[in-house]
């Protein structure tokens, strides 16, 4: 297991799918009036394993499945 304080941060981490570098943590719910979007994807009401996406190509994943490649 990947201790977090070593992880890379995700802005530095390109996208699997279109290399695109700047992925960003995936939040569900309903965003309030001060939800920051520029630093988060809305993942909707429905909550899925996918924490991390790619606000280019709109891919999405997990964290780990990332760092195991």
């Amino acid at each position: 297991m990947t201790n977090s304080n070593s992880r890379k941060p995700l802005r530095r981490i390109a996208c699997p799918q279109c290399g695109e570098l700047g992925l960003q943590k995936i939040i569900y719910g309903m965003p309030s009036d001060d939800f920051n979007f520029d630093k988060y994807i809305v993942g909707g009401c429905i909550v899925s394993e996918a924490n991390v996406g790619c606000p280019q190509c709109e891919w999405c994943g997990t964290r780990n499945e990332l760092e195991q490649n």
